[in-house]
């Protein structure tokens, strides 16, 4: 099919090699200026307004919600360091977003992938690889609840502790609006609590290898038109290869 990509990776400027070098050592990169003011701004409103329509603190198929979220899917200054991480052949696994409010406890510790790392890698030296971008609507903050890593806990070979013990080096990342932090899926991480009196809200995007396996099926209205009359990338991330 035409939308699959001719060169598997992309030609990656010095800048961005050493960002890839970051990530893949520490399993996270955070993002300067990935969306503008006036996107945080639509973002919030967006969100704001779903929630009131919801009432839940997790919202599933983001994008097909709303077409101000659109824009997500294909966000160049993210999707330029998924496809320098992950290759071009990529693909959507889910759009989420989650509110928390003021008194929620910590999260515990987890990874999103469910299968344990080999020391030895996989036949062809390949990595199950899904990668999460969190765009933070709200400055993060102690009181707040940062997120909360374990820098280069992506390659541990045993699953995270039950609960949400404290790591010696364990990092809080006070995230920005403007920003977008992006971890590896198989990263321990959890959220903080939130001890203020304000909300936090976050959208979260994630990607992988486009042979994985979706979380969502992508076939709603607004994604069946992105699939039809979408740009080549689009109907790639909303995985219209049908198999391989």
């Amino acid at each position: 099919m035409s939308i699959v990509p001719t060169i598997l990776n992309p030609s990656l400027s010095p800048e961005l090699q050493a960002e890839v070098n970051f990530f893949q050592k520490w399993g996270y990169l955070v993002i300067e200026s990935a969306i503008t003011e006036q996107q945080v701004d639509i973002l919030r409103q967006t969100l704001d307004e779903l929630q009131e329509l919801v009432s839940t603190q997790f919202i599933g198929e983001l994008l097909e919600q709303d077409d101000r979220f659109l824009f997500l899917l294909d966000n160049p200054p993210v999707l330029e360091r998924i496809k320098a991480i992950l290759g071009n052949c990529i693909q959507l696994h889910s759009a989420t977003s989650r509110v928390t409010e003021p008194g929620e406890s910590d999260q515990n510790w987890h990874r999103d992938g469910p299968w344990p790392l080999d020391p030895n890698g996989t036949p062809y030296g390949s990595l199950p690889g899904q990668i999460n971008c969190g765009y933070y609507l709200d400055e993060i903050t102690c009181e707040n609840g940062p997120i909360v890593i374990v820098p280069g806990s992506q390659r541990a070979l045993f699953r995270p502790p039950e609960g949400h013990p404290k790591f010696p080096d364990e990092k809080h990342i006070m995230a920005q609006p403007g920003q977008a932090i992006l971890f590896d899926g198989w990263l321990y991480h959890r959220g903080a609590a939130n001890k203020s009196n304000r909300r936090r809200r976050v959208c979260l995007m994630c990607y992988q290898n486009a042979w994985m396996k979706s979380r969502e099926s992508f076939s709603g209205p607004r994604m069946t038109k992105l699939l039809n009359e979408g740009t080549d990338e689009q109907k790639l991330l909303l995985g219209a290869i049908p198999n391989w």
